[in-house]
């Protein structure tokens, strides 16, 4: 990495100085710091066939003449997820999808100083193998014949990776989040957009907010309807069916509220819904 001796902005001479607990080169006359940053880089893990992985023979330093994974810098105005597609055009004539960041990474060079790695699992869309810039040759190996590769930054994106891979796929469910029971209806207005009015008290304990989805259950009539929440003045008492809604409930009859919530199946199998009860003046019991 290059090490400015003169300012960029006023060409006075710099000179070290601590700066925010680190000796950085500083400039004594307008102030300007040399933050020695890491370059940001991105690279492709492409994974076929359940057993092969894509590497590039690297046509430039660092690791000339080895293989590694298809990777380059982040240009200027460019997102890790657009230059991780480009530089696998570039390098090996793939075309490809990104499908989920495997990690980020950090790589030592002697000629870039600190690499700031962020790893992406890519499926090609459309591939008609060949070296290209900055690679002399291109190659799908068995991830049981890999040839050496120089950066520890890359072995531990092919182990993450094909970790990821073998990883059971995450079960989404949709579980109870909140329930409010027995809640006595107060008003009904049918010239309104449609929504159902909740205590703001009620709705706290209940960890409802306003606009979230809810299914309305009528003990009284068995009538059921889904709709959004509206918070009412908190201690009122007001459970109010609007719009449409007003059609499916009377004034004194008793509702049931819930809500759902979508979380991972491990994550279920110890999480327990808010549940209020309240009585005929839809004050909280329990």
């Amino acid at each position: 990495m290059e090490n400015h001796n003169f300012c960029p902005s006023c060409r006075a001479k710099l000179s070290f100085s601590s700066t925010e607990g680190l000796r950085r080169r500083t400039c004594p006359e307008c102030g300007w710091v040399h933050y020695a940053n890491p370059l940001p880089g991105a690279v492709a893990f492409v994974y076929v066939n359940g057993d092969k992985i894509l590497l590039v023979k690297r046509g430039v330093e660092p690791g000339k003449g080895k293989w590694a994974l298809p990777s380059g810098f982040v240009e200027k105005d460019e997102t890790p997820e657009e230059t991780v597609l480009r530089e696998l055009k570039e390098e090996t004539n793939i075309r490809g999808r990104v499908n989920h960041l495997i990690g980020i990474y950090t790589q030592p060079t002697k000629v870039y100083g600190n690499v700031l790695i962020v790893a992406y699992d890519v499926t090609f869309t459309h591939a008609k193998l060949r070296a290209g810039t900055d690679s002399t040759d291109a190659k799908f190996f068995s991830i049981k014949k890999l040839p050496r590769i120089p950066f520890a930054s890359h072995i531990a994106i092919i182990r993450d990776g094909l970790a990821a891979k073998k990883a059971p796929k995450s079960v989404q469910l949709h579980v109870l989040k909140s329930k409010i029971t027995k809640a006595t209806i107060t008003h009904t207005r049918l010239f309104y957009k449609g929504s159902m009015g909740i205590d703001g008290k009620i709705m706290k304990a209940a960890e409802l907010f306003p606009g979230e989805k809810v299914h309305v259950l009528n003990y009284d009539n068995g009538e059921r309807l889904e709709t959004y929440t509206i918070e009412e003045k908190p201690g009122s008492g007001r459970i109010v069916l609007y719009g449409p809604a007003s059609l499916k409930g009377e004034v004194g009859q008793r509702l049931c509220i819930l809500s759902y919530a979508i979380i991972d199946q491990t994550a279920a199998q110890s999480h327990k819904p808010n549940v209020v009860t309240l009585n005929r003046k839809n004050k909280i019991q329990r």
